[in-house]
């Protein structure tokens, strides 16, 4: 993943800090320049600070992250012009130079690589062309020599930390990604984990109630498992299992939700009660399964499914449901296996 694709989740992340590290520095700045008894300036960092308010007002209560993203970042490039333009005092380059790391996290990149490079030639073209007017200037040639390099210090130093911000975020998103993973998704079979599977049922069910839309579910179980453990081992075993969930998955639909509920056992949601289709559903997974010719230690194994299939109409609550789906799974088995039986 590139670090460029973060760039507007990052902004995202990012503003809330840039909110309260600009609103912190302009108060600062505020009571030096009243106590300083500079009024223009009393009057810039004020406007600053309302600017800064309006885009927390936004961002809190609006709830409208790119709006305040957007006017954040027109406050800090306005506020660094007018501050090169028209105020030109030391404590403003300062202010300036605060700005400058703000500006390169709100505004992500290759933007914020543009716009520094802007900010820079405006600073520089200003500060010499005052400097050359007038030689008793504060902002002497030294000084705005000296200025300038502050602000490509600070812009590199502001690059550097931002990169590191968007690897570290990359880092945690993958580590999330993996913890869900690792959660919902069986490593063996690639089905979903029976946890998962436990908070669809419960969702589903809930929702069944409160809007009469029942569903069905499918528990289903290979048949003389443990025998291929015993005469093959654990790894044929863990082979077969692979094998029966990549064709669970190819053979169903996206619409249902399918999961390894417990060692040999799978389990699916069928988002509908249609006793026909489900029931024809299981009879399609019950012959491709036994069509399925995997090899081990050069045997051709044989496999077979039992079906066991309920629905939430029938049932009061979840575990009613389930009971009525393993009971009917165990109807199967008894019948000799590689049957499908309706509860």
């Amino acid at each position: 993943m590139k670090l460029n694709t973060l760039t507007t989740n990052s902004d995202q992340d990012f503003l809330p800090f840039a909110l309260f590290a600009q609103g912190a520095i302009l108060i600062s700045f505020l009571c030096l320049s009243y106590f300083r008894q500079e009024m223009p300036s009393v009057l810039f960092y004020m406007s600053l600070g309302v600017a800064t308010i309006v885009c927390f007002v936004v961002y809190k209560v609006f709830e409208s992250r790119h709006l305040a993203n957007s006017l954040l970042l027109l406050t800090l490039v306005a506020g660094f012009v007018y501050a090169i333009l028209a105020v030109l005092d030391p404590l403003s380059l300062i202010w300036c130079l605060t700005a400058l790391p703000i500006l390169i996290g709100v505004c992500g990149y290759p933007g914020n690589l543009y716009l520094s490079a802007s900010l820079f030639g405006i600073a520089a073209l200003v500060l010499f062309q005052e400097a050359s007017i007038d030689q008793s200037n504060t902002l002497s040639v030294s000084t705005t020599l000296q200025f300038l390099f502050m602000i490509l210090v600070v812009t590199i130093i502001g690059f550097s930390a931002n990169k590191f911000r968007l690897t570290y975020l990359v880092k945690i998103e993958k580590l999330s990604s993996l913890v869900i993973k690792m959660k919902t998704e069986d490593t063996l079979t690639g089905l979903k984990t029976r946890r998962y599977v436990e908070s669809c049922l419960r969702d589903k069910f809930l929702r069944a109630e409160k809007l009469t839309n029942a569903f069905s579910v499918i528990i289903a179980d290979i048949d003389n498992f443990r025998s291929i453990n015993e005469r093959y081992g654990h790894p044929a075993g863990d082979s077969v299992l692979g094998s029966v969930g990549a064709l669970v998955k190819k053979t169903l639909d996206d619409d249902c939700v399918f999961g390894r509920w417990d060692g040999n056992t799978f389990i699916i949601i069928i988002p509908h009660s249609d006793a026909e289709a489900t029931l024809l559903m299981a009879e399609v997974l019950r012959e491709k399964i036994s069509r399925l010719k995997p090899q081990t230690q050069g045997d051709t194994l044989t496999l077979s499914f039992s079906l066991g299939i309920a629905s939430s109409a029938k049932c009061h609550d979840l575990d009613d449901l389930l009971a009525h789906a393993e009971n009917s799974l165990y109807q199967a088995k008894n019948m000799g296996g590689n049957n499908v039986v309706m509860g």
